[in-house]
């Protein structure tokens, strides 16, 4: 019972809650069972169903289905029984969960904080980016709710899903899995088995020389040596323009100063809010004079936190003192960041206007980031242009390298252009590590690609830019394969041959030894050879290592007795 209910809370009805409440409730509905019942549908748990809850069980019922047949899945096309059942099971776990989130007590303050920061972020109730409580509440009013109300909703949603994913994320289980386990695991065998000695088996046999040569002569496709290839190359690293970088004068101070700008920016900044929404008052001015006499009341020393609690328009903010967390250019105003610009911690704003708006910031936090002397940075900072000015001269080259043989120019001439030496890589093959023909490191395909390639004819020359270094490189020659001679490849013969004479014994020995066993003659059968020996285990278990894995578990995967059996 406790894996079925794992498996019906897992699997496609797996969602995110802010993903059901990002509609705002778009119900997709269906159109055969309309609205058939009353408001009120009773209680589950002591969960009073309404019917926005059977809406949310439909829309959720018809994202499961979906989710498992897609997208294109036509809910309707079910028998109007067969919805009505699925829905009230969608019905009961979500008020079950419910129900028990609420007694464990999930359903507190971090939750309702948790909600109303997804509320924030949710992209339907944003313009531009950034959270329109206009938005928010023309949008849940539409559907029935108010702002408080769509709070309240999406908590419960959020206690609900945290429930049910400490059930998920808990692997409990009943006694009787747990009986049933044990029973597995101290499940025996016993078992006798007779083994065949393959490399003692391989010793014993012997290859006389016509036998070498027939084999040779009649499997000759497996002696040809490897086709090799030869290239022509040079390559080009950032190594090669170091000294060809000039610093520009002043280059250390001003990068510096930028470093000191973006140190800057890169500060933390936490902040909180008053919020006066003018649209709430019967005029501009009514609200501007309300939002003024709380900037006096802070210069007076009263407390941000209680005006915000008292007074603040942003519901989603004000039960914990306006936190608006950390400044981020993204989603808040520009005005938001004038406003806050040069604020210590505690610092209180001047009055920031906006279109629909009043706010009053302060400043609660700065994360500072650490800023290095000048002596400490200018190193790194002459380095670094170096590596950044040397990879662009070099990708300058690839530029002109990429038309000259776009041109055919033949790859000396390349490499005279610039007073690069060429080298020769010699017997190439495709099955060794291609690096070891050159003398640099290489972990590109296209280098083998390019080797290799059916198209690459001789002389063919290709340029590769692998951002560390630039190769260029040009076919030479090409050594077909060719039949090896017998007596420099005979030890290999000789190891072919041996593997398929060993293979064709084993073979017959297992028929042998099921007529063996058959005519009860077993052991003087296994005492005829040195290679074959017969063993027992006696209550080998289920995770022995007695044996190898795959062995065990085709022994116990087989049909066996519960308690012992022996295997043969």
């Amino acid at each position: 019972m406790m894996e079925s209910l794992r498996n019906f809370l897992t699997g496609p009805r797996l969602f995110i809650v802010i993903a059901a409440c990002a509609l705002p409730f778009v119900f997709l509905g269906t159109s055969s069972l309309g609205s058939p019942l009353q408001s009120s549908f009773g209680s589950i748990n002591g969960e009073n169903v309404s019917q926005e809850d059977f809406n949310i069980a439909t829309n959720r019922t018809i994202q499961k289905f979906q989710s498992i047949y897609g997208e294109d899945f036509d809910f309707n096309q079910l028998d109007e029984e067969t919805q009505l059942d699925q829905i009230k099971q969608e019905l009961i776990v979500q008020k079950v969960l419910l129900s028990q989130s609420r007694k464990l007590g999930l359903i507190n303050s971090e939750t309702e904080k948790e909600a109303k920061r997804n509320i924030i972020e949710n992209p339907v109730f944003q313009v531009d980016g950034s959270f329109d409580e206009n938005v928010y509440e023309a949008q849940v009013n539409a559907v029935g709710y108010t702002k408080e109300s769509y709070i309240d909703l999406t908590t419960d949603m959020l206690s609900a899903e945290l429930y049910r994913s400490s059930l998920i994320a808990n692997n409990f289980v009943t006694d009787q899995e747990v009986f049933e386990l044990a029973a597995l695991l101290e499940q025996t065998v016993d078992i006798d088995f007779v083994k065949v000695d393959f490399d003692q088996l391989k010793r014993q046999i012997v290859n006389s020389e016509e036998e070498l040569i027939n084999y040779y002569d009649n499997n000759q496709i497996l002696f040809y040596s490897d086709e090799k290839r030869s290239v022509d190359y040079f390559y080009l690293t950032p190594d090669d323009y170091r000294e060809l970088v000039t610093i520009p004068d002043n280059y250390v101070e001003e990068t510096y100063a930028n470093y000191l700008l973006k140190s800057e920016a890169a500060n933390e900044v936490r902040f909180s809010h008053i919020m006066i929404d003018k649209t709430n008052y019967d005029s501009i001015d009514e609200a501007f004079n309300l939002i003024t006499e709380l900037s006096l009341k802070l210069a007076n020393g009263e407390g941000f936190s209680e005006l915000a609690a008292t007074f603040s328009d942003d519901i989603v903010t004000k039960d914990n003192g306006g936190d608006l967390e950390y400044f981020d250019a993204d989603v808040f105003p520009s005005e938001f960041a004038d406003a806050i610009v040069g604020l210590e911690v505690n610092g209180i704003s001047e009055i920031v206007e906006l279109e629909d708006t009043f706010h009053i910031l302060k400043v609660t936090e700065i994360n500072k980031t650490e800023v290095m002397s000048l002596d400490a940075m200018k190193k790194d900072i002459i380095e670094n242009l170096i590596e950044t000015e040397s990879i662009a001269l070099m990708n300058d080259d690839f530029d002109m390298l990429d038309e000259m043989v776009a041109s055919n120019d033949p790859i000396e001439v390349i490499a005279g252009s610039l007073s690069k030496n060429l080298s020769t890589a010699e017997g190439i093959t495709n099955n060794a590590l291609i690096a070891m023909n050159f003398d640099f490191e290489i972990d590109d395909v296209r280098v083998k690609d390019f080797i290799f390639s059916p198209d690459t004819n001789i002389g063919s020359t290709v340029v590769i830019n692998t951002d560390e270094a630039i190769i260029v490189m040009s076919l030479k020659d090409i050594v077909e394969p060719a039949l090896l001679e017998y007596e420099s490849v005979k030890e290999k013969v000789s190891d072919n041959l041996l593997l398929t004479k060993a293979s064709e014994k084993q073979a017959l020995l297992s028929v042998e030894i099921e007529e063996a066993k058959t005519q009860e003659s077993l052991d003087t059968f296994i005492s005829a050879y040195d290679f074959v020996s017969q063993e027992s285990f006696v209550d080998v278990k289920r995770y022995s290592s007695l044996l190898p894995r795959e062995v065990v578990s085709k022994i116990f995967n087989s049909s066996v007795p519960q308690n012992k059996s022996a295997i043969s």
